[in-house]
C-alpha cells in the first residue's frame, strides 16, 4: 500500500521539476559571437528575440581596431564590456551609441544586453572610415 502511495508523489515531483526546466531556458541568454576582419564583419544579419538576454562576444581578428555599435535600440545592458581593456577612444562622436562594445586587434570583448523591443537595428563599426568601407550590418529583433 506504502508503493502505491509513492508512485503518485514521485510522479508529481517529476512534473514540477520538469516544469521549472523550460522556465531556466528561457532565461537563458541567446548566445551571439560577431568577428571583425580587416573592415567587414563575419555577419550582416544577426536575429534575436525581444526581452530575452543576449550575450555578445565580439572578436577582432583583424590588424585594425575595431568595434560594434548601434546608436539607438531600446536597450537593457546588463554586463557591460571592459573598455578599459579595449582601449577604444570615441571622444570625436557627437553622440554616443546606445550598445556598443570595442576590441583592439587580436582580442575579444563581451555585452550582455536585453533588447525591450521588436525592430531592425543597424550596427556599424564606428572608427572612421570603416562603416563606409563596408562595416554595417542589421540586428533583427523579434517579437518574442
Amino acid at each position: 500500500m506504502k508503493h502505491l502511495l509513492l508512485l503518485p508523489l514521485l510522479a508529481l515531483v517529476l512534473v514540477v521539476t520538469g516544469c521549472g526546466a523550460g522556465d531556466a531556458e528561457t532565461n537563458a541568454p541567446q548566445e551571439v559571437v560577431v568577428t571583425a576582419t580587416d573592415l567587414a564583419f563575419d555577419t550582416n544579419r544577426i536575429e534575436v528575440t525581444a526581452d530575452q538576454p543576449v550575450a555578445l562576444t565580439f572578436r577582432n581578428d583583424g590588424a585594425l581596431e575595431h568595434d560594434l555599435s548601434i546608436m539607438h535600440i531600446p536597450v537593457e545592458i546588463t554586463d557591460t564590456a571592459e573598455e578599459d581593456e579595449a582601449g577604444h577612444d570615441m571622444s570625436t562622436m557627437e553622440e554616443m551609441p546606445e550598445l556598443h562594445v570595442s576590441a583592439m586587434p587580436g582580442m575579444s570583448n563581451s555585452l550582455t544586453f536585453t533588447p525591450t523591443e521588436p525592430g531592425e537595428y543597424i550596427f556599424f563599426c564606428t572608427v572612421t572610415g570603416h562603416q563606409d568601407a563596408g562595416m554595417t550590418g542589421t540586428l533583427v529583433v523579434t517579437a518574442p
